[in-house]
């Protein structure tokens, strides 16, 4: 944590707009999974995960589809209402203060209120 990482934000680069732009999986929920599997994966192809990745991935997920569900799913399309490629929708998209971006950026202060709690009960570091 607190830690700036270029290479882990350029790995992510395509991920907006439900994974360059298919209107797939939704990138804060991906996101959200980086997170957790950066603390807890491990590195080394021979060494082992710590147990509690899969399941707070897990939980994660589960939270994201109930933050969701109002919008009739979890996949970016479902979130905005509309096919990303668009060029016309996904400028007003990006511009207009009434678009539904407003539903992505509340769900990015969701979830990392989420990872956060998560993170808090399930310390990858030491207790200071």
């Amino acid at each position: 944590m607190g830690r700036f990482q270029p290479e882990v934000i350029k790995a992510m680069a395509a991920y907006g707009g439900g994974v360059a732009r298919s209107g797939r999986v939704c990138g804060i929920l991906t996101g959200a999974v980086g997170m957790v599997a950066g603390l807890y994966g491990c590195a080394d192809p021979q060494g082992s995960e710590d147990p509690r990745l899969k399941p707070l991935a897990r939980l994660l997920v589960e939270r994201f589809e109930q933050l969701t569900a109002p919008y009739g799913g979890a996949d970016c399309r479902d979130i905005i209402g509309f096919d990303y490629n668009d060029p016309v929708k996904r400028r007003w998209f990006q511009s207009a203060p009434d678009s539904t971006r407003r539903r992505c950026e509340e769900l990015v202060c969701d979830m990392a209120v989420c990872l956060s709690e998560l993170l808090e009960q399930n310390r990858p570091w030491p207790a200071e």
